[in-house]
């Protein structure tokens, strides 16, 4: 579904949810892979993060762009916030193998941060885990770099609301 919306019968300008933020390029993937949406309010062909708004009026959620969000829900700053929670984790992502990462003493790489302990260590089958303080990942990677993304992955669901452990990040 795609076009100008806006003048349509039937559609509401006003009173909007958003429900959901979505990122459409895959972690890894290039600029020119990526497989953008189009608003479905205003028709705009090329949206990155895809707002998902519902109408307590409407059976049906849109897909549409942080402008048209901004609009229908009468909120100009929330839509603006969690795109840039998705582009912050986007860009800490392409870092995190990047990161100082410490040797343990048993030979582990680990990272200390904000009294969470990030260990990833290799397993007794030649594949690789990781663990957030004391709980397990639940489970193994073919290589080191994979089970550090998949820690980031894990760790990134558990803490991004917490802006004292990435606001330095």
């Amino acid at each position: 579904m795609s076009g100008n919306r806006w003048d349509q019968p039937g559609v509401p300008h006003k009173g909007w949810h958003c429900v959901d933020v979505v990122d459409l390029r895959a972690d890894g993937e290039s600029a020119d892979e990526t497989d953008y949406a189009t608003c479905q309010i205003c028709g705009n062909e090329k949206i990155r993060y895809v707002h998902i708004m519902e109408h307590p009026d409407l059976d049906e959620n849109f897909d549409v762009g942080c402008v048209c969000a901004e609009k229908m829900s009468g909120d100009y700053e929330g839509p603006k916030r969690r795109e840039a929670k998705l582009r912050n984790r986007a860009a800490r992502r392409t870092r995190w193998l990047q990161r100082k990462w410490r040797v343990s003493g048993k030979g582990n790489s680990f990272l200390n941060l904000g009294g969470y302990n990030l260990v990833v260590y290799p397993t007794k089958t030649g594949r690789w885990g990781y663990k957030i303080g004391d709980r397990f990942g639940p489970r193994t990677y073919p290589t080191n770099n994979e089970a550090k993304l998949a820690l980031f992955d894990d760790f990134w669901a558990a803490t991004h609301d917490d802006d004292r452990l990435w606001a330095s990040d």
